[in-house]
């Protein structure tokens, strides 16, 4: 299971770097910071169904903090902009 998920993620990595929109900013109030949403798809369908929310760190590193629903990523990420991600539409969402 966990080499599945560093799998995942490493895919969704490999995908910011092809292109930064994959990666959609959210502010996180409680800590007053802005972290990263990074999309997962856990079930290899055709849109990611969870968010890992990516921190930095003082050294410059990324943590991950939480993951989201689809419905939750889709919220937080409109508190600072439209998301403009592809992944990251109210269609997909319940």
């Amino acid at each position: 299971m966990k080499d599945r998920i560093d799998a995942i993620i490493r895919l969704s990595v490999k995908k910011v770097s092809w292109s930064w929109r994959w990666a959609v900013p959210i502010y996180y109030p409680g800590r007053d910071c802005v972290s990263l949403l990074l999309p997962l798809d856990l079930t290899e369908g055709e849109q990611p169904n969870i968010a890992l929310v990516l921190e930095r760190t003082q050294s410059g590193r990324y943590i991950g903090q939480t993951i989201l629903t689809a419905e939750m990523a889709y919220k937080d990420a409109r508190l600072i902009a439209r998301p403009g991600a592809e992944w990251l539409d109210a269609c997909f969402v319940q």
